[in-house]
């Protein structure tokens, strides 16, 4: 039987016994880590009766390779009592093998208190004789200490073959299903001294059935047998086994049966080939007549013109290939997720969390920006033909990320081309969206359903997230101006100003409020302008800007923050690079995260738009070198890739001053340096950033792209940084979007026309 992580057996009868004896045959090949599944992305379970986890009502037993979280090819026994759902016995010396056939199995005997594990026809774990490894929820204790006798048993539990027991709530998540082959199984509720436990795994059919194998016949419960194209069944009942799935299993499902053989190649192996590139024309470059009169005076007043052709020629070939990369990227998602929200691009496996069709609507405005017109297209029809949001519950995910990205995607989609089909879908996500407002204090709730429109808490934070309260009124404000309907607006307005009525005559706040006195009041003393902090002041400076530069006690908010930010928070290295640090407690901490790279943008942003006399001398200069940081995050690692944030060493003078830490050398495709690089960019037409741009999209090339699109990677040190099979619709919205505007001419997006929310939609602004 071949498993893939997406598919397992259910044998629909009783798999669990006070005394248990059980045995198969298995082959682990070698698959990649980069191509588990999220229901397979460690353990590997060869049978069970349990539920994964610790708590003492995951009744049952499992038998599985590889410790929690890791690949180690340890084998595994896991049972259950009144204490724990996470009693463990192992080996750490002998472990399960790549690539080769091995019998394995274990008996478990209450009356005996003993618990024994074979591998390879060898005995390598034994409770009684001192063998082996015993931990209780990771604890390690003395084997011989391993309470068997307590152990509860689940007499209606069924027998999972390639997964433990499903678990509805994390949708497979927890299952932990089989990558690999099994071969011929047994069950027996019955135990035998161990010194005869290999003889009687090893026995054959006949000898057993009949009771001649040191075991009673009656006693043998379970034996399956796999026979190619044949549904397996239970021999001694004659009862067939059923096959479960994934929700994200792609095509047939069933489970396959192949001959049995020596050398084996597993599916996902062979699967795993080079990808075509993406056939795309080249976009058709201006004319320089054309392109000099898209170049500001002040362009031409620091670069000649020669230089700035040079510029675009050299340019134009990067855009292509940025181009042909969404091309890439977009053609794995239609092809293998088509509908879904998010795609495994090594696995090519759609994946959903608010069942909208995420990556597509986030998707919409960069494939306009780049002129892909079919794919654009492509997805106005399938909107059209699959009403969004559909009926039913879709689960309550959080306001903040569906805004911003399918709201926000949907607004920009019908801003930029006119299309009704966009408009009409953003109304009804809209009237959803505005039920998490209903609140006495006019905060919208953090979680919404976009089915239902049932709204919610977040459940890992019992205080609301500054960015996520205030990162709403450019896309509410905007549906409210093109539809006439001020109730988003107003709702959204609301909430701005009751939590500016916390913000009083500050400029910096802390990331988290609370609104159990009734109305929002700030906790904690943590400030940043990256996760959590960031979009809020991002979105005072954008809504000013966004209606014609009316609402001046938002412009006054943002300069007091900035004013505050750069006297609090920019620090210089003794190697001369300028950072964002945090502050907690009102001192610095000397982190910053790529998150953070936005505020070059922002900064330039605000100085070219507020009246000069209002314009901080120091912002221009900051958001130059603040870019330059954010550069060398790239450049200085092993690949090319800047990790999820840097740690400053301030005092060092050789070049030495930033560092990776150990939690966060992960590589997600977020596009807020690339962000800072374009603003540079745009504003200043220095042909050094494009250079910049360049050197910092090429390793996304090199090390990211897989079969179906390209994906984060959790290791920028390693080269090759192992891929996690995860792309964030963002990737389509915002990084490939600020990458192509990097090579593009000027006036591909014209910041005097649009505004960008922060998923880089673009809106048209209007003067009210």
């Amino acid at each position: 039987a071949v498993f893939s992580g997406d598919s397992w057996l259910v044998l629909p009868e009783a798999g669990d016994y006070e005394e248990i004896t059980f045995g198969c045959w298995i082959y682990l090949p070698a698959v990649p880590e980069s191509m588990f599944p999220p229901s397979s992305e460690s353990m590997k379970t060869i049978a069970a009766t349990k539920p994964s986890g610790c708590d003492s009502k995951n009744v049952g037993w499992a038998l599985f390779v590889h410790e929690w979280s890791t690949t180690n090819r340890q084998l595994r026994l896991s049972w259950t009592d009144s204490v724990s759902g996470c009693h463990e016995i192992f080996s750490e010396t002998t472990v399960v093998p790549y690539d080769k056939w091995v019998m394995v199995g274990f008996s478990l005997s209450k009356a005996q208190n003993r618990a024994s594990i074979v591998l390879d026809r060898s005995l390598i774990v034994d409770s009684s004789l001192g063998l082996g490894k015993y931990v209780r929820q990771g604890v390690k204790l003395d084997v011989t200490a391993a309470p068997v006798r307590n152990r509860l048993v689940n007499d209606k539990a069924m027998l999972q073959i390639g997964a433990h027991a499903k678990n509805e709530k994390l949708d497979y998540v927890q299952s932990h299903i089989f990558i690999g082959f099994v071969g011929d199984m047994r069950l027996l509720s019955f135990t035998i001294d161990t010194m005869k436990l290999v003889t009687l795994l090893d026995s054959n059919v006949e000898d057993l059935m009949m009771g001649k194998a040191e075991a009673p016949a009656s006693a043998v419960r379970t034996v399956i047998q796999f026979r190619e194209k044949e549904m397996p069944v239970n021999v001694p009942s004659g009862v067939r086994l059923n096959t479960e799935h994934t929700s994200f299993a792609q095509g047939n499902t069933a489970v396959q049966i192949v001959p049995m053989s020596d050398s084996l190649s597993h599916p996902l192996l062979t699967s795993a080939v080079e990808v075509a590139p993406a056939s795309v024309e080249p976009k058709p470059t201006l004319d320089p007549a054309a392109l000099r009169a898209t170049w500001p005076q002040e362009w031409l007043q620091r670069f000649s013109e020669n230089e700035l052709l040079t510029s675009q020629v050299e340019a134009d070939r990067w855009a292509d290939e940025v181009r042909g990369a969404m091309v890439h990227t977009w053609n794995g998602y239609r092809a293998r997720a088509w509908g879904r929200d998010d795609i495994q691009t090594v696995r090519g496996a759609g994946k959903d969390w608010c069942k909208m069709a995420v990556t597509m609507l986030d998707a919409l405005s960069t494939l306009w920006v780049m002129d892909l017109r079919d794919e654009f297209n492509a997805a106005a029809d399938w909107l059209e033909q699959n009403p969004q949001p559909s009926p039913g519950p879709h689960g309550k995910h959080s306001l903040f990320e569906i805004n911003i990205r399918a709201f926000g995607g949907l607004l920009s989609a019908y801003s930029l081309s006119g299309k009704s089909v966009f408009l009409e879908t953003a109304k009804r996500l809209g009237e959803k969206l505005l039920m998490a407002f209903k609140t006495p204090h006019g905060i919208p709730l953090s979680t919404i359903d976009v089915g239902t429109g049932d709204a919610g808490k977040h459940s890992w934070m019992p205080n609301i997230v500054l960015a996520e309260a205030t990162t709403l009124q450019v896309e509410f404000r905007y549906i409210s101006h093109i539809t006439g309907d001020d109730r988003w607006a107003n709702a959204a307005d609301k909430a701005m100003n009751a939590v500016l009525k916390a913000v009083g005559s500050r400029g910096l706040v802390p990331i988290y409020f609370s609104v159990q006195s009734g109305s929002p009041a700030f906790v904690g003393s943590k400030m940043s302008l990256g996760a959590m902090g960031d979009s809020y002041y991002e979105y005072l400076l954008k809504q000013w800007i966004q209606n014609g530069k009316k609402d001046d006690h938002l412009k006054e908010v943002w300069k007091r923050a900035m004013s505050e930010m750069m006297d609090k928070m920019v620090i210089k290295t003794a190697s001369g690079l300028q950072f964002l640090a945090e502050l907690e407690s009102n001192r610095p901490r000397h982190r910053m995260d790529h998150l953070a790279c936005f505020v070059a943008g922002m900064l330039m942003l605000g100085s070219r738009t507020l009246p000069k006399e209002e314009v901080d001398h120091r912002w221009e200069p900051f958001a130059a070198e603040l870019t330059r940081t954010c550069y060398e995050m790239y450049v200085r690692t092993p690949t090319g890739l800047s990790p999820e944030y840097m740690v400053f060493n301030v005092q060092a003078t050789n070049g030495d001053d930033m560092k990776i830490p150990q939690d966060a050398p992960h590589n997600l495709l977020r596009p807020e340096a690339a962000e800072a690089v374009w603003y540079m960019w745009y504003y200043t037409g220095d042909p050094k950033y494009r250079k910049w741009g360049q050197q910092m999209w090429s390793p996304f090339m090199k090390y990211c792209k897989a079969k179906w699109g390209f994906s984060a990677v959790s290791d920028v040190r390693k080269k090759p940084p192992p891929m996690r099979d995860s792309q964030e619709s963002f990737w389509l919205a915002e990084t490939l979007k600020y990458f192509y505007l990097i090579f593009s001419p000027r006036n591909t997006i014209n910041l005097e026309e649009f505004v960008l929310n922060t998923e880089a939609q673009p809106l048209r602004m209007w003067d009210r």
